[in-house]
């Protein structure tokens, strides 16, 4: 049989539902496929040394090299979301009751920022706000998200941001506003939270390298990962994301 390749969404859609068979009924854990599972290496490294996403300790852990979609046009005003990042370089280390994740793509442009600090005065209270001028300035960023319930096995929510009975857990990172602990059960529902987590990011020769500090989630549960490029006007659901890969 001919090959196809397989658009964008009905790639989303095949992995929201690929843990059930014809009757919808979710069949028995199966071990995941060779190519999506992610190795984990335990160090006696501290997560303070692992955070440097330079550190020459990330070199000694194996990589696994992720394919990297593009979600389909949201916005009628926006370019066509070309695949200018294929891929995703990740490593995976549990150091000290923690799991450290270290990303690195290429990027030619590195959208990076320093914003000024919110004002120390009262709530607006004008009815009517003044729209910003900085209406095509967005930020590199990247995100690694897992089952709030850190379940194994191939039953997974959707990749589009979870599901009403499977919410997601998004540990998310910008190049300008730093880390912040995301929770969302489908498409428009994600919610920041008020937490933060350790996260660092570094840009040099074109790569971002960027360093995540998880919980220390079990083998068998599933990551996906997503990348957002400035440059290309990359903002909430217009992004790059990978398939579910699951922890070994």
């Amino acid at each position: 049989m001919t090959k196809k390749v397989v658009p964008t969404l009905l790639l989303i859609l095949s992995w929201s539902f690929c843990a059930f068979g014809a009757d919808g009924v979710a069949p028995a854990t199966t071990p995941a496929p060779t190519n999506l599972r992610l190795p984990v290496v335990s160090t006696p490294l501290a997560p303070a040394v692992l955070l440097d996403p330079d550190g020459g300790a990330w070199q000694q852990f194996p990589a696994q090299r992720l394919a990297l979609h593009r979600t389909p046009p949201l916005y009628d005003t926006d370019p066509p979301a070309t695949l200018d990042i294929p891929l995703l370089e990740v490593r995976v280390a549990r150091a000290e009751g923690k799991l450290l994740v270290h990303m690195s793509w290429r990027d030619p442009s590195g959208d990076i920022s320093a914003l000024a600090p919110a004002p120390d005065t009262a709530p607006e209270t004008r009815n009517r706000k003044e729209p910003t001028a900085a209406t095509e300035r967005f930020f590199d960023a990247a995100a690694v998200m897992f089952p709030a319930g850190q379940s194994g096995g191939r039953f997974t929510p959707s990749l589009q941001m979870g599901d009403p009975g499977l919410p997601v857990t998004i540990y998310y990172w910008n190049a300008a506003r730093g880390a912040v602990l995301m929770e969302a059960q489908g498409r428009d529902t994600t919610r920041r939270t008020e937490h933060s987590f350790p996260a660092r990011g570094s840009y040099r020769g074109g790569v971002w390298h960027v360093v995540l500090e998880l919980p220390n989630l079990a083998p068998g549960v599933p990551l996906a990962f997503a990348v957002w490029n400035g440059s290309q006007l990359d903002r909430d659901g217009r992004k790059y994301f990978t398939v579910w890969h699951w922890l070994e």
